[in-house]
């Protein structure tokens, strides 16, 4: 093997990311307004996109420069679909990706003209996710989104047996999973994700007085993504630094904002910058995708991203 051969082995090696958690069918509603129990309103838009926490981030990280895989479950309807092309022609490895009797899971979103979201999500083939065995060691980072937690826990453990760099954000799983399943895999993960009513709803419902008490041995920080005001970088040293979002023009929708920002971060770390400069990568990245409907839809390259970067925040550091 020459010694060119090896180092880029050993580079996509180093630079490959692992996203574990659903692929969904989006189908994007756009609303005037999300009615009460026993009203109706009008559909004025609506479209059929490409979804789930893991397809995003997958998606949206391999654009950005990144290898990238996928450890999901999807249905006999994913086979030959648009978004397994998609998927194939962005060389996204799909070794881990499982073929179920049961169709792809589906999210139906509302999204009304201020932002607000209702989701109404079928789990389909996303719940029949077991846990195999993963060649972790061809992996430097692991990325767990929403999917099936209860696997979540012993894939962690093996990952970080593995040195994996291992990153988390439960999402809606903190709304309907038993709280033990979410504590369980909290120990395990560098950096945790959450947005800001699924952090207050789990430290409401576990009795968790300060963030700071999420801290685990292995825990670098915790970001808490806060809408339109940006997010909040909390460190292991008990720093809290305020990440201010990137204004834009109009928001079209919001959906997969979260995913974006971060697949933003992890790029960003997976590249050699800071937290709070990954933070804001994740910032720039979410700013582009919300401006168009379709969580995977207007992908900065890696390029537009330091352009838009040096143009807000200076010197990438």
């Amino acid at each position: 093997m020459n010694g060119k051969f090896l180092n880029e082995k050993l580079l996509r090696s180093f630079m490959s990311l692992l996203v574990v958690g659903n692929i969904a069918f989006d189908t994007i509603c756009r609303v005037k307004f999300l009615p009460d129990k026993n009203e109706a309103t009008a559909i004025t838009e609506l479209r059929n996109c490409f979804g789930g926490c893991a397809g995003n981030v997958a998606v949206i990280a391999k654009i950005l420069g990144i290898d990238t895989g996928l450890y999901s479950s999807v249905g006999f309807d994913f086979k030959r679909s648009d978004y397994e092309r998609r998927l194939i022609d962005l060389d996204i490895d799909m070794e881990n990706l499982q073929y179920v009797g049961d169709a792809t899971a589906r999210s139906f979103i509302f999204s009304d003209e201020k932002g607000r979201q209702q989701i109404y999500y079928f789990s389909g083939a996303s719940y029949h996710l077991p846990y195999r065995k993963v060649s972790f060691s061809r992996y430097k980072y692991v990325h767990f989104t929403a999917g099936e937690i209860k696997v979540y826990r012993d894939m962690m453990k093996d990952a970080e047996d593995n040195g994996c760099v291992i990153s988390f954000d439960p999402g809606q799983e903190i709304f309907h999973r038993d709280k033990k399943e979410i504590l369980d895999c909290l120990p395990y993960p560098d950096y945790l994700f959450f947005n800001r009513f699924e952090i207050d709803h789990l430290m409401q419902k576990s009795g968790i007085g300060s963030i700071n008490d999420l801290f685990s041995e292995n825990t670098k920080a915790i970001i808490v993504s806060m809408g339109e005001k940006g997010s909040v970088l909390h460190t292991d040293g008990g720093k809290r630094i305020d990440i201010p979002a990137v204004k834009v023009n109009k928001i079209l929708d919001p959906t997969g904002a979260g995913d974006a920002h971060r697949a933003g971060f992890l790029a960003g770390i997976i590249k050699g910058y800071s937290e709070s400069t990954a933070c804001k990568i994740g910032s720039i990245v979410s700013s582009f995708v919300i401006q168009e409907i379709g969580a995977q839809e207007n992908i900065p390259s890696w390029e537009d991203v330091v352009k838009i970067y040096k143009k807000h925040f200076g010197q990438m550091i």
